[in-house]
């Protein structure tokens, strides 16, 4: 009989629909739900369970079943810096660039910021401005420290603080995610930035909660969920992945989710549930 090793790092492969406009996908930094978050280790380990001896539909076993965010980081599992334009967003420049010099002198804080250039983003000291999270811009300099402008749900810029560095740092009811910059006229499509984005509520295997064409997945490992655009990838498909769907880290293949004690599950598969990012009665489709 089959066994299915608990401990999964899972992602949710749908994209942020407000974003990018495409599908793609996300993870966090975890290693395990049942802990908080850290670390790197995606392929994860624990204890095996018996799925249910009949074919498959019905379950509700619990396991330490680790995941989500929409979109996988481009360098691997924990971060976005492929996108970030190295210089000051790389870690052993980072402070010196944002911190100001000399302050009692009156020399101004520069921070760093990430701007378009014909071969890619590039991070650079400039002058940051005074606009807010979710203030309107027109450029990453007219942001606060830490802030870069971008395209999130609009053909108008808003400052969003930036999540090169790890994609679960963002503040609660935010997610990262890449969006184009609102500056870039440089290339053909904007070249892309992660940044935090605010989640919309909505209710997992429901897409009525959503608007018409997006679905709701999970985008952060304490629950959150929020709209998105989704993927193409079904059952053991690549990510990224369609309604209903989650990505296995591991593995960046997509797993159904389901409801426990339910058939949604395929023949031989049961419905896992019982992690602390899943609600009541809702787990994913395994071996």
């Amino acid at each position: 009989m089959k066994r299915f090793l608990t401990s999964l790092s899972l992602l949710s492969s749908l994209a942020a629909a407000s974003v990018l406009g495409g599908a793609c996908s996300m993870q966090f930094e975890t290693a395990s739900l049942a802990s908080d978050r850290g670390g790197d280790n995606f392929a994860g380990t624990g204890p095996e369970v018996e799925p249910p001896p009949t074919g498959g539909g019905a379950g509700g076993n619990t396991g330490d079943i680790t995941f989500p965010s929409p979109n996988p980081a481009p360098d691997g599992n924990t971060s976005y810096t492929e996108l970030c334009g190295a210089g000051c967003m790389s870690g052993e420049s980072a402070l010196g660039c944002s911190v100001a010099m000399n302050p009692e002198d009156g020399a101004p804080l520069v921070s760093c910021q990430i701007v378009p250039t014909p071969n890619g983003a590039s991070a650079q000291c400039l002058t940051p401005g005074f606009s807010q999270t979710g203030d309107p811009c027109t450029r990453a300099s007219d942001c606060v420290q830490g802030h870069g402008c971008a395209l999130t749900g609009s053909s108008v810029g808003s400052c969003r603080p930036y999540c090169c560095g790890a994609v679960a740092a963002c503040p609660e009811d935010t997610y990262c995610a890449p969006a184009p910059m609102a500056d870039d006229t440089l290339n053909a499509a904007p070249l892309a930035i992660p940044v935090c984005i605010p989640a919309t509520e909505c209710t997992l295997l429901d897409d009525t909660s959503c608007p018409a064409g997006q679905t709701c997945t999970l985008v952060r490992e304490d629950g959150t969920t929020s709209c998105v655009d989704p993927g193409a990838g079904y059952l053991d498909d690549p990510c990224p992945c369609a309604a209903g769907y989650l990505c296995v880290a591991a593995f960046k293949k997509c797993l159904a989710l389901c409801h426990t004690g339910g058939s949604d599950c395929p023949d031989g598969m049961f419905c896992q549930g019982g992690a602390d990012s899943f609600p009541d009665g809702i787990g994913v489709c395994v071996k």
